[in-house]
C-alpha cells in the first residue's frame, strides 16, 4: 500500500517536511483493526468495550444504592458496648471468618 503523505496537514507541533519522500511506502500509525466481524468504513476508529466493562458499571451502580454504614446496627453495638452487655460468641467470629476467607479464595 502506498500512501501519499504530500497534501496532509500536520498540526503544528509536527514537520511536515520531515515526512517526506523516504516514508511514502510506510503505513500510517494508526491503523484499525476489527473486532468481531465487525468493520467499520474507511477512516473512521472503532471501540469495542468488553463485558467486564457493563459488568462493573452495574456493580458501581448497585454500589451507590449501599449504605456506607448500616447507623441502626451500629448504634445499638455502641449502646451493648458502653453499657457492658457486648459479649460477642468468640466461635461466631471465627466461623464467619474463616467463611468469608473460604468465599474470597474461590473468587
Amino acid at each position: 500500500m502506498k500512501v501519499d503523505y504530500s497534501n496532509i496537514q500536520f498540526p503544528d507541533d509536527l514537520q511536515a517536511g520531515q515526512v517526506g519522500a523516504k516514508k511514502a511506502t510506510a503505513t500510517p500509525a494508526k491503523t484499525v483493526s476489527s473486532t468481531a466481524g465487525v468493520s467499520s468504513p474507511a477512516g473512521e476508529d472503532t471501540v469495542h468495550l468488553s463485558g467486564a466493562h457493563n459488568e462493573i458499571h452495574t456493580l458501581s451502580a448497585a454500589l451507590q444504592q449501599v449504605p456506607e454504614v448500616r447507623t441502626a446496627r451500629v448504634n445499638g453495638l455502641q449502646r451493648q458496648v458502653h453499657s457492658g452487655q457486648y459479649h460477642p460468641d468468640s466461635g461466631k467470629i471465627a466461623d464467619a471468618i474463616i467463611t468469608e476467607q473460604a468465599r474470597r479464595s474461590k473468587v
